[in-house]
């Protein structure tokens, strides 16, 4: 190890730290500023309970396993469409962005149907594929697919043309140009656009769940809703944003170990 790079290190580990514990306070401040909002009797704590009633909710749950058979139907329904989306997404973002005429044929009419809000497709999403898991996977791979698109055809249109010249001057034709010069170009895009999916997958799961489903985070906070279970509700909104936030941690730990330059140019 060079003595250069020995301090940078060091210097980056004590930066991670410090905005850890930034970040940690900036919570710790925020949940005492709820539980004192939630006792104070502002509001009835039957309509805004404090999180210490949310946290023995929680407790209750897991204990009674709901917490976690929510947790995995969500989870299954979530990475599914996941993939699916990202897959379908980086496939015609890479068609559309490197072939002129897939563009022309294509793009126009997924610029018209990306502009459609995905929760007004759930009902044509369970008259085609039913009341299964089958409707909740396609809603959550559509709005997946958009954004993961959009980022790999931004990416692919920016690709130098010198790149692509040299390239063929080398001999690099078909699957091999794409392989080497286009696909290692767009995969910046292609991560960013994949970070976005996350959280929209999270939306489309919330509204496919809360529309006809018997199992799930999501399901759990509205059917809590209409039994006015106010403490449970809570806890399932608490369990779904803490697991979206451990997934979109671990994708930013994932995409440093797969783009590491960016992290080193950060």
């Amino acid at each position: 190890m060079s003595p250069r790079s020995e301090p940078s290190g060091r210097n980056r580990s004590r930066s991670d730290l410090r905005d850890w514990a930034v970040g940690a306070a900036s919570v710790a401040a925020a949940l005492c500023a709820w539980e004192l909002l939630g006792r104070s009797g502002v509001y009835p704590p039957h309509l805004f309970p404090p999180p210490s009633a949310v946290a023995r909710e929680l407790k209750s749950l897991a204990a009674s396993g709901d917490l976690l058979r929510d947790t995995v139907a969500s989870a299954r329904r979530w990475s599914l469409g996941l993939a699916l989306g990202a897959a379908l997404g980086t496939l015609m973002g890479l068609l559309t962005g490197v072939l002129l005429p897939a563009r022309r044929v294509v793009s126009p009419l997924m610029n018209l149907t990306r502009a459609i809000p995905f929760i007004v497709l759930l009902p044509l999403a369970m008259l085609w594929f039913g009341l299964g898991e089958a409707s909740k996977i396609a809603i959550v791979a559509w709005g997946v697919f958009c954004p993961v698109w959009l980022s790999t055809e931004s990416a692919a249109l920016a690709v130098e043309k010198e790149y692509v010249w040299a390239a063929r001057t080398l001999g690099a034709e078909g699957w091999r140009l794409w392989r080497e010069v286009h696909w290692p170009c767009c995969l910046p895009g292609v991560v960013t656009g994949l970070r976005l999916a996350v959280s929209t997958a999270t939306f489309a799961l919330a509204a496919a769940e809360m529309s006809g489903a018997f199992d799930g985070l999501a399901y759990r906070i509205f059917y809590s809703y209409q039994m006015f279970q106010t403490e449970r509700m809570m806890a399932g909104v608490v369990a779904l944003g803490a697991l979206a936030f451990a997934v979109d941690r671990l994708f930013v730990a994932a995409s440093r170990r797969v783009l590491p330059w960016r992290e080193e140019a950060a």
